[in-house]
């Protein structure tokens, strides 16, 4: 198992991933931050956070889709210049759903399970690892161009249950405008810069997970609070494969531990108690099916 978390590079998709015009049916990226402590000065905490995504959707003739995910995350943080201290915390999940579409093609409800492992898998996997969750998220498209979203997003952490409402209005202002997504998950204003190749614009992203230690640690738990608000590039370098980056700032909260009983912040492992707050860079790859430049939903598993 812990071989196998080594190689995959997981991670928990956010509910985004469900509800914008686009589909990444392979995707890997890399973020990387680092910062110093408040509480420690000369030291500085890098963070290194790898993503890996497969989306299998299927598609059925009355337009109901099956939404199959696997998204892994492997988060290694280390402390330099004393590079002793560091530390790898891991998950992965497998999001199965539903996207049940209308006969007027107006309404789209999505339901979606979301199981989960989240840990440092130092010991053997058990109750201790194990998260489950879900989306629920209803769709209406107002107008061709306008479309607006509301829902909940539910899962059991490691600190306990974590409801989340989201909402979101897709706004496709012309032919080169967009707004899309769901608040507070991930929210973007693009711009078409060359046409259907070259994307760019404004991203609020923001995402809340946590990770089981193991027993010598015990049991206490890392949870962090993500947000960021970046600038993005995506091209298509090649018909549907995708360079993207981003840049920005944190406005979240880094990694943190917690006790496993009364959810107190410790200063156990210096990796993670808190930063001040630092620039956030991302860089990935995919094959990426963009929605809105076909005329329906692609079957992209034919």
């Amino acid at each position: 198992m812990k071989q196998l978390i080594t190689i995959s590079f997981i991670i928990l998709s956010s509910v985004s991933s469900f509800s914008q015009p686009f589909a990444d049916v392979l995707s890997a990226n890399y973020q990387t931050f680092g910062s110093t402590h408040d509480s420690v000065p000369g030291q500085k905490n890098r963070t290194d956070d790898y993503f890996l995504n497969f989306f299998l959707p299927k598609v059925f003739k009355n337009g109901n889709t099956l939404l199959i995910r696997l998204n892994g995350e492997t988060i290694n943080s280390t402390i330099y210049p004393d590079s002793a201290y560091s530390y790898r915390l891991s998950s992965i999940a497998l999001p199965v759903g539903f996207k049940f579409l209308s006969k007027n093609k107006k309404w789209e409800t999505i339901v979606i399970a979301v199981p989960k492992i989240a840990s440092d898998f130092r010991d053997k996997t058990d109750g201790y690892d194990w998260q489950f969750g879900g989306i629920f998220l209803e769709q209406f498209l107002a107008k061709e161009n306008l479309k607006i979203k509301l829902g909940l997003y539910y899962n059991r952490e490691a600190f306990g249950n974590f409801f989340m409402p989201l909402v979101g209005v897709d706004w496709k202002i012309n032919k080169r405008l967009k707004l899309y997504g769901v608040i507070p998950s991930n929210y973007r204003f693009e711009i078409n810069i060359i046409k259907d190749r070259l994307y760019a614009g404004l991203c609020y992203k923001a995402a809340t997970r946590s990770f089981r230690l193991s027993q010598k640690n015990n049991y206490d738990y890392v949870r962090y609070d993500e947000q960021q608000i970046k600038l993005f590039i995506d091209c298509f370098a090649y018909k549907k494969l995708l360079v993207f980056f981003d840049a920005g700032y944190s406005i979240g909260t880094n990694p943190l531990q917690y006790t496993f009983n009364t959810s107190r912040l410790t200063d156990v492992n210096p990796v993670y108690t808190s930063l001040k707050s630092y620039p956030v860079f991302n860089i990935g790859i995919a094959y990426r099916v963009r929605l809105d430049l076909t005329e329906k939903t692609p079957d992209v598993t034919n």
